[in-house]
């Protein structure tokens, strides 16, 4: 059995080897604390889109944040039935005259 006679390294002194860095503190580092009033985030509006029909369907999005969260997937479905018949239409005044849509041809 071999013992460990210390020999091997500086002996203990209880303070740290001279490296020439400055010393580490024992303090934590400081942490960003939030202020005491913390205002709720400001309700953006969304951006306009440049058509008004589509502008008007997506303006309830503003209101979520004031409803509870069992009432938002009604809002979103009203905003996308909005949003499909307004699609529909910038669709039916782009389709040429004597074209049709696929569903009118393939029907």
């Amino acid at each position: 059995m071999e013992h460990d006679t210390g020999a091997a390294g500086p002996p203990a002194t209880g303070e740290p080897p001279a490296t020439g860095e400055p010393l580490e503190t024992a303090e934590p580092p400081e942490t960003a604390e939030p202020p005491e009033t913390a205002e709720p985030p400001e309700t953006l509006e969304p951006p306009a889109t440049g058509e008004p029909r589509v502008d008007a369907a997506l303006s309830p999005l503003g209101e979520l944040d004031e409803l509870p969260v069992s009432e938002h997937p009604g809002v979103f479905d009203r905003i996308h039935e909005q949003l499909v018949e307004v699609l529909g239409e910038l669709h039916s005044a782009q389709t040429p005259a004597g074209q049709g849509s696929a569903e009118q041809v393939a029907g």
